[in-house]
């Protein structure tokens, strides 16, 4: 009887536990930044195969001393694509090109359709951003709409 309870609730956990295409699935969608009306993030996740792809409009931002968005200019219509799509646990990083830069990003889901999204800047832009006296950038929030 042991042995039968066992399996039964080994099979019962196994079937409960997410598999790695519902957490995959959990970052898909459109996810929108907004400030003063303007939606100035707009990321759209696709599940193709069970890898994640998208693309990403990113509108010029101001930030205050403290990094909080002051304001923002809407998002262009062309989105860029994003590459190095990586996703573990609640935590997506990704990358995109701007001119000959290479932003890089991590996205972390919150509760229900709501998310961080932070810039991850790399040793030369962290030194740019202090010698221009510009705060690094808080997480935005991100809500996505389907």
């Amino acid at each position: 009887m042991l042995p039968t309870m066992f399996a039964a609730a080994f099979l019962a956990l196994t079937l409960a536990a997410p598999t790695p295409n519902q957490k995959v699935e959990a970052f898909a969608g459109t996810w929108l930044a907004e400030f003063d009306g303007n939606t100035f993030v707009r990321l759209e996740m696709s599940l193709n195969g069970g890898s994640l792809s998208g693309r990403i409009g990113l509108g010029d931002i101001q930030v205050d001393e403290e990094g909080r968005v002051k304001a923002a200019a809407a998002a262009p219509d062309r989105l860029t694509p994003i590459f190095d799509v990586v996703a573990k646990d609640s935590m997506l990083s990704f990358s995109r090109k701007d001119g000959n830069d290479t932003d890089h990003f991590e996205m972390y889901l919150g509760a229900g359709d709501q998310a961080e999204l932070r810039f991850i800047p790399d040793e030369a832009t962290l030194t740019d951003l202090k010698e221009a006296g510009i705060a690094v950038p808080k997480p935005i929030a991100l809500k996505r709409v389907r």
